[in-house]
């Protein structure tokens, strides 16, 4: 298992101090919470165009006849027959059906790209690993030597040159900027349009900087956060983990329910086919006060779940967290009772993603 090394920094590290980026340690990662204007920075995720840095996401090289086969057999989506130059999101799950992480597979043509989240990487590996008995099939670690950008929000296809029409969800083109050439991959990672680019750590201040020229607005994690809880998008580490299933996290898009076994499968299907999923992730709207993260759920005094992730909604006005709610009580307009110091205060289940 490989040893994790806290307090990384990406290849962009300098280039964000330039840009006035305020640091947090996230995932063990030193990565810009904001550039100075969280409010700005979201407004241009959501209305404009966004530049963010998610190199701490991991990156794997996976070569071989036999990857598709063993990426098929492990995960819970069809992965066998992917065509080059698409990609698929699909979940490895425990044998008890939980979420070791989701993963995002691109046919690059001679290779895989797979994309993990930021703190999942040694896992992942020791996983295919475990699983792996004589196929041909090699995974290199390719986090430190590559960048990951997104691009996101209504205008970044204009940055990239791009239609968003005829690039579907999860498919890859070549693109140039800065006469490098680089491919990208439409993610829509955070629920709304978004484009990822690998490029080289030695390119990624020229690619980096080209874009921020072009009128990308540099976004830190706060303001992407915000973007997130509203769409309803779980995080590793928040949402998802080896305490959930991908059904109480409500990643049924990455489930095929008609493919051959996969480590999991059993599980997983008898919670679909007999509706036995206990509890369902959801959005809780909070008009007064702010909850914490674990703070617990109650309806008439009963523990009924208990808040993951909590943000200042700009499109709301108000607090908006999102939290793993039991099933019996897991409808928009339930409301529910928190601890905030020494009082209750009350919060209102709504549907995500957030439209007004």
């Amino acid at each position: 298992m490989q040893e994790i090394i806290l307090h990384r920094t990406t290849p962009l590290n300098e280039a964000q101090k330039r840009a006035g980026a305020i640091f947090a340690t996230i995932d063990g990662w030193d990565l810009p919470e904001s550039f100075g204007d969280t409010l700005e920075e979201y407004q241009a995720a959501r209305n404009g165009t966004a530049i963010s840095d998610k190199s701490s996401n991991g990156r794997l090289r996976i070569k071989g006849k036999d990857a598709l086969d063993l990426l098929n057999r492990l995960s819970t989506n069809k992965v066998i027959d992917l065509p080059r130059g698409k990609g698929v999101s699909t979940i490895l799950t425990t044998n008890k059906g939980r979420i070791i992480d989701l993963l995002l597979v691109i046919n690059m043509g001679e290779e895989l790209l797979v994309i993990t989240s930021p703190q999942t990487t040694p896992r992942v590996i020791e996983w295919l690993d475990l699983y792996t008995f004589g196929e041909d099939i090699t995974v290199e670690d390719v986090t430190e030597e590559t960048t990951l950008l997104s691009l996101m929000g209504p205008g970044a296809s204009k940055f990239l040159g791009t239609d968003p029409a005829a690039l579907p969800l999860y498919g890859m083109t070549q693109i140039s900027i800065q006469d490098i050439q680089l491919p990208v991959i439409r993610t829509d990672a955070l629920g709304t349009v978004s484009y990822d680019l690998l490029t080289t750590a030695s390119q990624a201040e020229a690619v980096w900087d080209a874009l921020i020229k072009a009128g990308a607005v540099a976004a830190g994690e706060e303001a992407l956060n915000m973007v997130r809880v509203e769409q309803g998008v779980p995080r590793y580490g928040r949402e998802m983990g080896e305490e959930f299933n991908p059904l109480e996290a409500g990643l049924n898009s990455s489930i095929s329910f008609v493919k051959g076994c996969y480590i999991g499968q059993e599980v997983v299907l008898r919670l679909n086919t007999y509706k036995k999923v206990q509890k369902h992730l959801m959005g809780i709207a909070f008009e007064e006060g702010s909850p914490a993260i674990a703070t617990h759920m109650e309806v008439e005094g009963k523990d009924v779940g208990v808040l993951t992730s909590v943000v200042d909604s700009p499109l709301l006005g108000h607090a908006l967290a999102l939290g793993y709610v039991r099933t019996s009580h897991a409808e928009p307009g339930q409301e529910v009772d928190v601890r905030i110091g020494d009082r209750l205060t009350r919060g209102r289940l709504i549907e995500l993603p957030v439209v007004l």
